[in-house]
């Protein structure tokens, strides 16, 4: 699965919405979903009536004009603009699929691979059948509120199309129901989720300054899941700056810091995933004096006398202007890829009888490799074999550097890749049960001992933020000759807005100096502690690097006054609560704290929980309502009532404080309430 749910960054001022009519002439499957969704789940891998959730697709484009100058080629659409994170509709079923890899493309013609996202049609379905066929189908993108663009929608279109495209999408919206991923994250269903230096992490009272949202789906599979987002995500170009779990502040200048400057827009919640274009031509070069516009950038590549422009040539000549396009150009070796052959094995396909053993060789070292996984063999065959997905899992589990394993989607043939260009060599260790090796004659694996690297290279393009790399040449001399076309197959670096841009401090009791140390705080919170260094209470704020003193005990006999009343269970007389007056506010006074001092927990109660509540004969709680305290243990509780009595008020402000004790047979709370 793609991590890429939407990019706001699509939405552009005199940029057409672009809408594609296409038509599919082969749908292939690719790979099937690993995860049961619980045990009923017919559809994943290790089911009997297993179904794809990826498709290869190839399909040809029918151009779409429009007026802007500011595409990719002036004027027009084609087959270029295609790009990881767009979907596919068929035109007459309105099932929708995602691009998620783009194998090749040309004006006309696309080979991309397709999946169907959180397999929403696999389960809508009755057979499965997650996909539409071929023929007419519709090329179309989200706008960053996650709702599908399809103005212009080609005559293509059932006219159930618009209807059954934008359901789906109401109904797993990918910005309300935003997919993330972390390896084993172990998160449950209503889950409160915050974002630092390490990850994702389960929210603690010390991290709620960060969180994102609340999980609402643990999954799709054990590495993803799915939050309800406390505020938009966004992307946007420029990049956020800073790195996952940073607040981003509004610099003095405007611009973006996470410098802190007291004034927070954004929580950063994603690192920037880049955009790689890699060639497929080995040893490319292009004609001198050719130009193209890589990101609006004019680019004029030079040979040596007059001579083609070399791989190095053309790296060269497209990193002199990075700082403009945003893109950097670099020669790579061609990869060593081979294919198993099942002709000459042992029983004519990709498999043996485990457990057995061979050593890789990719210029690394000698890593012995023990196969013994049997999952596809017994899904395919129905006995314990081990067949190529077996064998790519088992080498993929060695971690041998950059060498990879891969199966097709028939499970029939091997894959292995070696990502610098470096010769394999592959030596038998242990035969399978049947005395069969793993290379060399009768073998199991269809490979050869030794296949030596290409020796060749090959040109990649990398943009580091995460945004697109839109190239246009009259001739396409650069997308022959390298096999590199425009794409977008990154993410733009992802933050939360902090509401009003100012995060809002918390007041956390504690008893000591000590305790107060030991918060995890964030600038503008507060810590009343009851017992400061000389013995008494004091108020303290953080400035983002330090505990500030603001109050005292002392200061705030000075500056303020407080009123005060005591209620000791048990209380005799009517009912279940009891009402003391703690005094008057003149015009123009300010409520600046109010504590509620549990000194013995109340015990004996029945019918409800003891609280306090603080208003006036009119609003009893006006100032602090019931929740907000527990009489039931001994602590002491600070709540936020701050209020100004208009000083256009003729007459003062009586404050009352009634005690709900329901009955309690013991019991004592203090009430202060000061005010200046």
């Amino acid at each position: 699965m793609a991590l890429i749910n939407y990019k706001s960054s699509q939405i552009k001022l005199n940029h057409p919405n672009k809408v594609l009519g296409v038509s599919v002439s082969a749908i292939t499957g690719k790979n099937y979903w690993d995860h049961q969704n619980g045990s009923g789940d017919i559809w994943y891998s290790g089911s009997g009536s297993k179904k794809y959730y990826q498709w290869t697709v190839t399909f040809t484009v029918t151009s779409q004009n429009h007026g802007s100058h500011l595409s990719r080629d002036d004027f027009t659409f084609n087959g270029l603009d295609v790009v990881v994170g767009d979907w596919i509709a068929g035109a007459t079923t309105g099932q929708c699929v995602k691009v998620v890899s783009i194998d090749s493309k040309t004006t006309n013609t696309v080979t991309c691979v397709v999946e169907d996202w959180l397999r929403y049609n696999t389960f809508k379905a009755s057979d499965g059948n997650g996909i539409f066929g071929t023929g007419s189908a519709i090329i179309f993108s989200l706008n960053e509120l996650g709702l599908p663009m399809l103005d212009p929608l080609p005559t293509t279109a059932a006219s159930s199309f618009f209807a059954t495209v934008m359901s789906r999408f109401q109904y797993l919206n990918p910005s309300l129901n935003y997919v993330l991923e972390k390896t084993s994250h172990g998160f449950n269903k209503g889950d409160v989720i915050c974002a630092d230096s390490t990850g994702y992490i389960k929210s603690t009272a010390d991290s709620m300054s960060k969180m994102i949202g609340i999980v609402v789906e643990d999954g799709p599979g054990p590495n993803m899941f799915m939050v309800s987002p406390n505020s938009r995500i966004i992307d946007f170009e420029p990049g956020i700056p800073g790195s996952r779990g940073d607040y981003v502040y509004v610099d003095t200048d405007g611009d973006l810091t996470t410098t802190d400057t007291g004034k927070i827009a954004f929580l950063k919640i994603q690192d920037a995933i880049p955009t790689l274009l890699e060639g497929t031509v080995d040893g490319p070069s292009i004609p001198d004096g050719h130009v193209l516009k890589l990101n609006g950038t004019t680019i004029t590549f030079a040979g040596t006398g007059g001579a083609n422009a070399t791989v190095s040539q053309m790296t060269n000549t497209i990193n002199s202007s990075t700082s403009t396009h945003k893109t950097t150009a670099s020669t790579v070796p061609t990869k060593n890829i081979i294919n198993s052959n099942a002709d000459s094995t042992a029983y004519g396909l990709v498999g043996g009888y485990p457990s057995f053993a061979a050593s890789f060789n990719s210029g690394s070292g000698v890593t012995t490799v023990t196969f013994s996984t049997t999952t596809g063999g017994q899904s395919k065959y129905g006995a314990a074999v081990a067949i190529p997905s077996d064998m790519a899992k088992d080498i993929n589990d060695e971690a041998i550097p950059n060498l990879t394993a891969s199966s097709n989607s028939a499970d029939t043939q091997l894959t292995l890749t070696e990502a610098n260009g470096n010769t394999i060599t592959i030596a038998n260790v242990t035969s399978d049960s049947n005395g069969n090796p793993f290379v060399g004659g009768s073998n199991i694996s269809g490979l050869n001992a030794t296949t030596n690297g290409p020796g060749t290279s090959r040109i990649n393009l990398k943009r580091t933020d995460g945004g697109e790399i839109l190239i246009y040449e009259g001739t396409e001399h650069f997308r022959n000759n390298t096999g590199i076309a425009s794409g977008h197959n990154g993410m733009y670096p992802l933050a939360l807005n902090v509401e009003q841009g100012i995060r809002a401090g918390s007041v956390t009791v504690v008893n000591n100096i000590a305790a107060r140390n030991n918060l995890t705080a964030q600038t503008g919170d507060q810590a009343h502690v009851l017992t400061s260094t000389d013995g008494e209470w004091a108020l303290y704020l953080y400035d983002g690097s330090s505990w500030v003193k603001i109050s005292d005990a002392d200061s705030s006999v000075v500056d303020a006054k407080t009123l005060t009343t005591t209620f000791s269970m048990p209380i005799s007389g009517f009912g279940t609560a009891t009402t003391n007056t703690l005094g008057n506010i003149s015009p123009g006074g300010k409520i600046t704290s109010v504590a509620i001092e549990v000194t013995t927990a109340f015990t004996g109660h029945s019918g409800g929980g003891p609280s306090i509540e603080i208003g006036t004969t009119a609003d009893p709680d006006q100032f602090v309502d019931d929740p907000s305290n527990d009489l039931t243990e001994v602590i002491t509780f600070m709540p936020n009532s701050e209020y100004v009595h208009p000083a256009t008020e003729i007459q003062d402000l009586q404050i009352k404080a009634r005690c709900n004790h329901f009955g309690a047979s013991a019991g004592v709370v203090t009430v202060k309430l000061t005010y200046i």
